[in-house]
């Protein structure tokens, strides 16, 4: 399953340019522009640090901006450029929102299973359970 997954993510950014990662906020910003940094880990299931990292790599290439909010200039909103949706409309879904999807598909019984599953192999493993960053962004 990780090596599929890695190469799915390989293809895409290989096609598009950027990571799986930097396809999935730009697609939490299609479906919602003026997002802000919070909002996106939210919506990414990662922590707003690693958001921000992501974040700051599509602006440098011009795929989205920040700007300050009308109602509150404390906040910043994130948008799509006219370069973000053209490379989204050329983009595959992201290997993370496939992964997702999937997930959403499987019952509360199996849900219980793989996590539980997983759990187990990672004490196997002796490998520290903590928060993740972004799938497949380095």
């Amino acid at each position: 399953m990780v090596g599929a997954l890695t190469r799915s993510a390989r293809s895409v950014e290989r096609r598009t340019g950027v990571t799986t990662a930097q396809l999935f906020v730009l697609r939490q910003l299609a479906e919602r522009d003026g997002l802000s940094l919070g909002e996106i880990a939210k919506r990414t299931l990662t922590r707003q640090s690693t958001v921000s990292v992501v974040v700051a790599r599509l602006e440098r290439q011009g795929l989205l901006r920040r700007d300050r909010a009308d109602d509150d200039r404390r906040r910043l909103e994130l948008s799509l450029t006219a370069a973000g949706r053209r490379m989204l409309a050329r983009a595959p879904m992201p290997t993370t929102g496939r992964l997702l999807a999937a997930l959403d598909e499987l019952t509360d019984d199996q849900l219980w299973s793989l996590s539980t599953g997983l759990d187990a192999l990672i004490a196997a493993l002796g490998l520290e359970s903590r928060a993740a960053g972004m799938l497949f962004e380095g």
